[in-house]
Order: C-alpha cells, then sequence, then structure tokens
C-alpha cells in the first residue's frame, strides 16, 4: 500500500504557539468512541495532511473531508505496509478491548500482542511520534490510598483485573521502544474514565442499571475526563512531540453516590463478602460480563490522579470538571433508552 504522492516526511506549524503538529496521523481503533472522537478533532485541523483510520469497523467521519483513508485492518496484523506506504509520522494507538474478557489469550493478543507488533512496525516505518491512551486504573484502587497519584507512583493495577493489568504490560512495551528508539517521541497518556454523549466504558455500562448493587459503607471519589478533553490532550501532546507519562482527568472528584445519582440509577447496598461472592458466581456462571469481582474495588476505593504534570508540560487544561463530564454523559442519553434491571 502505497501512497505515490506523498510528499518527504515534514511538520506543519500548530495553531498553538507554532509548534508543529504531524501532517500524516495514523489511529488505531478509530471507530471506537474514542477514535472516532479524535479522528474528527485532527481531520478539522488546517495541518492535517491524511489520518489513516484503523480498524475491522470502517471508520465514519461527518466532516466530509477527504484526508481520511479508511484502513479496514485487524490491529493484531503487521501494519508496516500501511505505515510506510501513508507515509506516516504519528501513531494515536487506541485499539483496546474495554470488557474483560474469559478467553485471556485472546485478549493479550488484542491488548499486548498487538502493541507490541504495532512498535515493530512504526520502528520499520520510521515513525517519529506515538501516543499511546492509558489508564489511571494502572495505579490501582487499594485500601489506605487516599492521596492523587503522580506520574511517578509505581502501578499496581488491581489483581485480576485484566483492564488495568493489560494496559501495564502494553506501557512497558512502550518505555522498552521508546529507550531502543530515541528518534521517536513516546508518550503514555493515562485517562480516568471518559465520559460524554455515547460513552460506553465499564462505569457507563454500570450506571445504565436501574438497580445497582454496590458494596456497603464505600463511597469514594471518582474522576471523569470529557471527550473533548481527551481529545484536547492528544493534540497538546502531538504539538509538543511530548515523551513520558501523563496523567489526565476533569478537574475536581464527584463522590460514587453522586454518580449513581445523577444517572438515575438505585443503588442497593449489600455487604461486602456477599456481593463479591455473588459477582463471581454470576462471572463464572456467564450471568454477567462485565467483569469478575475484582472491579469492585474501583467503587471501594479511590484512584485518583494528579494532572499537575500535564498542565505544566503540556499547557493542556480540561475545560470540563469530573461533575460538567458526567453530567454530559447524563445528558446524552436517549431519554426512552431501554435499561436492564441488574
Amino acid at each position: 500500500m502505497v501512497d505515490e504522492t506523498r510528499p518527504g516526511n515534514t511538520l506543519a506549524p500548530s495553531a498553538q504557539d507554532g509548534r508543529p503538529l504531524p501532517r500524516r496521523i495514523a489511529i488505531t481503533g478509530s471507530a471506537g468512541f474514542l477514535g472516532q472522537a479524535a479522528l474528527r478533532r485532527l481531520a478539522a485541523l488546517p495541518s492535517t495532511e491524511l489520518i489513516a483510520a484503523i480498524d475491522l469497523l470502517p471508520s465514519v467521519h461527518g466532516n466530509g473531508t477527504q484526508r481520511v483513508v479508511s484502513v479496514m485492518r485487524d490491529v493484531r496484523e503487521p501494519l508496516g505496509d500501511v505505515l510506510a506506504g501513508y507515509g506516516i509520522e504519528a501513531v494515536i494507538h487506541l485499539a483496546y478491548l474495554l470488557k474483560s474478557s474469559r478467553d485471556g489469550a485472546f485478549a493479550w493478543q488484542v491488548n499486548v500482542g498487538a502493541t507490541e507488533s504495532l512498535l515493530k512496525a512504526c520502528a520499520a516505518a520510521g515513525v517519529r511520534q506515538v501516543i499511546y491512551l492509558s489508564s489511571t486504573t494502572t495505579y490501582g484502587a487499594h485500601k489506605g490510598f487516599v492521596r492523587p497519584f503522580g506520574e511517578t507512583t509505581p502501578v499496581n493495577p488491581v489483581k485480576g483485573f485484566q483492564y488495568s493489568e493489560q494496559k501495564v504490560a502494553a506501557e512497558k512495551l512502550l518505555f522498552r521502544f521508546s529507550e531502543e528508539n530515541p528518534g521517536c517521541a513516546v508518550s503514555v497518556l493515562r485517562g480516568c474514565v471518559v465520559m460524554a454523549a455515547g460513552a460506553d466504558n465499564f462505569i457507563a455500562q454500570a450506571l445504565g442499571r436501574r438497580l445497582l448493587p454496590a458494596p456497603l459503607g464505600f463511597n469514594p471519589e471518582m474522576q471523569f475526563l470529557h471527550v473533548d478533553d481527551y481529545v484536547s490532550a492528544v493534540e497538546a501532546a502531538l504539538a509538543s512531540r511530548a515523551r513520558g507519562v501523563y496523567n489526565i482527568a476533569g478537574d475536581g472528584t464527584v463522590r460514587w453516590r453522586d454518580v449513581a445519582k445523577a444517572s438515575g440509577a438505585r443503588l442497593l447496598p449489600v455487604p461486602g463478602p456477599l456481593l463479591t461472592g455473588a459477582v463471581n458466581m454470576t462471572w463464572r456462571a456467564r450471568l454477567q460480563s462485565q467483569s469478575p469481582a475484582c472491579g469492585l474495588d474501583f467503587i471501594k476505593h479511590p484512584w485518583l490522579a494528579s494532572t499537575d504534570k500535564a498542565k505544566a508540560e503540556l499547557g493542556w487544561r480540561p475545560l470540563y470538571s469530573s461533575r460538567q463530564a458526567l453530567q454530559a454523559w447524563v445528558d446524552g442519553r436517549k431519554v426512552n433508552a431501554p435499561r436492564s434491571v441488574c
């Protein structure tokens, strides 16, 4: 796959303080909620010449631009021909399984193996920048940890929570790649729960229930990030040719009970051991497919992250607070959307 009309790799001036932005970008997972948001924002930038939108599903972009090329490929496949053929300068890696999978080998292939394959393709194609969306859940949600985590805090994912554990494994690949390829700027954006109309992460799915069982006696603070602020962080990282780890989250926090109240869900407090047993049983019996009981830790203990570094080094500021991001999701829900009972 070769685009013979492409010019050599050059950088276009950014609208932000004259800093450069890449002209040719690849986005993996481009058909998903976050991928579509990034696609819309970056395709609208005057500096963008081409975006290779990589996903198994076709990537829809509503602005009619001819700059977007939909590449329907499995992220587990070698992508060197795509990156080299389109002269890709920067890669935004978003492809990831959000839900816990009972097929651990498959999940590892998509979440970690595909990342390793993509990084090899980046090295071979001379890609000069990689941005990876990780998660503040990598710090874990553990009893006794109440201060906001900084980027130097060691990761400590909740044992058995596949999403976080495999984010940590993918991060290690990126750190190694960065060391071995100093000419490529690698940044890891550790985001909290991203909310807005259409969000479908594990918190949004839980809040879509009328009756929400919750561990008795817990009411942790939570952070949320509006999807527009997530995209602005990606743009800031691109413009800065950022290197390293950056936490991104909306300012302020919302207590779990207030989160449930805002969504219209009715909390059903259940003693912790009883709820843990019930969730594990329903997971093993395939009566629910959200998560085994380890996921309950995220509504028992806080997992807050400091965003001071992103603000200081990237010049990034969220436009929406955590509460406003949550409310954007609430406002965006269809009034008569069906809701599950449990």
